[in-house]
């Protein structure tokens, strides 16, 4: 089956479930797929493919924000700042992969193959 229709199989059911609007199809998602990349609902990836894209997300996006924000005018060390990003980026994604794992199981979602 071609990745559109599986992407439409999937949000129609994510929208007869009582998952929350936005979580299966967020903005940056959105922009993704306008941009011609073929990305799966969150919901549909596996747990690591889940925790390793949003820990490095997360970490890359929060320690550059931090670092132009704070930590650079506060001479934090490069390595702090590194080791905090990269801590925080694990325990992000570990978050929304047990969050995205435990919802799709939760509201008996198919998986992406049975799609």
């Amino acid at each position: 089956m071609l990745f559109q229709n599986k992407l439409e199989a999937a949000q129609k059911e994510l929208s007869e479930s009582e998952i929350w609007r936005p979580s299966p199809n967020p903005i940056a998602f959105k922009l993704l797929r306008k941009l011609g990349l073929n990305v799966r609902p969150l919901h549909y990836n596996s747990f690591t493919v889940n925790f390793l894209s949003q820990s490095i997300y997360f970490g890359v996006v929060w320690g550059l924000l931090r670092w132009f924000t704070t930590w650079q005018s506060q001479n934090m060390p490069i390595q702090t700042a590194l080791i905090s990003s990269v801590g925080s980026g694990l325990v992000f994604g570990l978050l929304m992969a047990t969050y995205y794992w435990r919802n799709a199981k939760k509201h008996n979602l198919s998986s992406w193959q049975q799609l």
